[in-house]
């Protein structure tokens, strides 16, 4: 099926659709003040464990530290770059990272908006926009958080939108920049192929060979780039790819415990983006075959990293409303009250959740993560104990500490799942700890579960406070 034939079948879209295309500058308006406005209650709301881990590696790589070596990190440098590139603008912040956020969230809806568009016609563009901007830009997605998902869907679209400019003109320098996109994607999040995915399989089924191997070579352009750009191509690869593939993928570890993650996360899944999923169905046959492909390249990817926090599905978010813009036209009549719904339960559970305490927004946002309504007043008495740049641990899993408290990590896994999935990981981080930090955060589930680090703790520590979950520890030099 191609976009001809796709608009000729909008064409016949009912009356009202002319209606709502001539009031086109007020839709976008909405969609942008909804993808603004809906993120701005929670900018301030504790920084996530990814974030402030990116932004610790990313200060840290700015210092002369390298990337994969001395620093372990199991994302490519495209999203580290992004994090660097803020830090050198003065985003040291947590509103300044969400305030980030915001910014890609509002690009991201322009840029689907224009690709509907193309596909499609005036009133696709305006519609996937505005249920993008609400629906997406969901608090319960953790939507208002810089994470790789967020970043990567939106270079992801950039590819589509350039991709859109071939079927128009039909020129392979188009495709050659949808690569180079694609690769650019997944150099932010290695989940951030649906783009590549989707343009990918198209050609197949279009059989447009030249033109599959144009997008290939240049989606590779970037992979390689960061591979080179490696201090270690064997390091990065065993960060970026096979720890991925080997310690924590659908395939390995236990499936009951990805079955939980899974059924953990639905509720919020079902809240953000069931009813957009819901106009999604309606109007997925109707779509063009592209739009079909991309959503299908998004599952993939948020599938395949085998671990179901609840940004991963941020990246749904943009095929969803691409889809849903059909669903709209498919119901006719009845597609204004469809959309105004879907908008309406965005609005409301968003503006629910924005009058709530900061600490019940925290803990219905990430209620797995209750270290983080403690992360404040862990960093104000990290600073007060230990002198700028000294280091002191984490262990494992709240890898923000660093960043909040500007101290330096002493050991090489900042996440919880690093010490778990890397061979011995834990265990080299525990023989420095053996060997003396000034200060020590230990997290309880850590300390449930690796007898070794109560132990060393136990044995060359004091105890001198507890903070919720998490447990500071002081250097005492030898063993009671």
């Amino acid at each position: 099926r191609g976009a001809g034939e796709d608009r000729r079948e909008d064409e016949q879209a009912p009356g009202w659709a002319d209606v709502w295309t001539r009031r086109a500058p007020v839709a976008l308006a909405l969609a942008l003040g909804g993808a603004l406005f809906l993120r701005l209650p929670f900018l301030d709301l504790p920084l996530t464990a990814d974030e402030g881990g990116y932004a610790e590696v990313a200060r840290l790589w700015q210092h002369g530290q390298s990337l994969y070596g001395q620093l372990f990190v199991d994302r490519p440098q495209g999203l580290l770059l992004v994090y660097r590139v803020l830090l050198d603008l003065g985003a040291d912040s947590t509103v300044a990272l969400r305030g980030a956020a915001a910014g890609f969230g509002v690009a991201t809806v322009l840029a689907i908006a224009a690709v509907a568009a193309r596909v499609g016609k005036r009133i696709n563009g305006f519609t996937a926009a505005l249920l993008l901007g609400t629906a997406g830009a969901s608090p319960f997605v953790e939507s208002f958080t810089l994470s790789g998902e967020l970043i990567a869907s939106f270079v992801a679209v950039l590819a589509l939108l350039a991709f859109t400019g071939s079927l128009q003109e039909e020129r392979l320098r188009w495709v050659a920049l949808a690569g180079l996109l694609c690769g650019c994607a997944v150099m932010v999040k290695q989940s951030g192929l649906d783009a590549g995915v989707a343009i990918g399989l198209w050609l197949v089924v279009t059989r447009r060979w030249r033109s599959l191997g144009v997008l290939a070579v240049a989606a590779a352009v970037p992979v390689v780039a960061g591979v080179l750009a490696a201090t270690s191509a064997h390091a990065w690869w065993d960060a970026v790819v096979a720890y991925r593939g080997q310690g924590d993928s659908l395939v390995t570890g236990s499936l009951g415990g990805r079955l939980s993650q899974l059924g953990d996360t639905l509720p919020a899944l079902g809240l953000a983006l069931g009813p957009l999923a819901v106009l999604a169905a309606l109007g997925f046959r109707r779509a063009p075959l592209l739009l079909r492909l991309w959503l299908l390249g998004a599952l993939i990817g948020v599938v395949g990293g085998g671990n179901f926090h609840a940004h991963y599905y941020i990246q749904l978010g943009a095929p969803l409303a691409a889809l849903g813009a059909y669903g709209v036209t498919r119901l006719g009549r009845f597609g204004p009250t469809a959309l105004g719904a879907v908008v309406l339960v965005a609005l409301a559970t968003s503006a629910a959740l924005s009058l709530a305490p900061r600490s019940t927004q925290t803990r219905l946002v990430w209620p797995h993560d209750p270290h983080l309504r403690y992360d404040d007043e862990a960093a104000t008495l990290i600073r007060a104990r230990v002198p700028a740049g000294q280091p002191i641990a984490v262990t494992w899993g709240d890898a923000s500490l660093y960043f909040l408290a500007d101290r330096p990590p002493a050991v090489r896994s900042l996440w919880y799942r690093n010490a778990q999935a890397v061979p011995g990981a834990a265990e080299r981080d525990i023989a420095v700890l053996r060997r003396g930090v000034p200060l020590v955060v230990a997290l309880e589930p850590s300390l449930r579960a690796f007898p070794a680090l109560r132990q060393v703790l136990s044995c060359r520590y004091r105890p001198i406070r507890v903070v919720g979950p998490l447990h500071l520890y002081r250097y005492a030099g030898s063993c009671r």
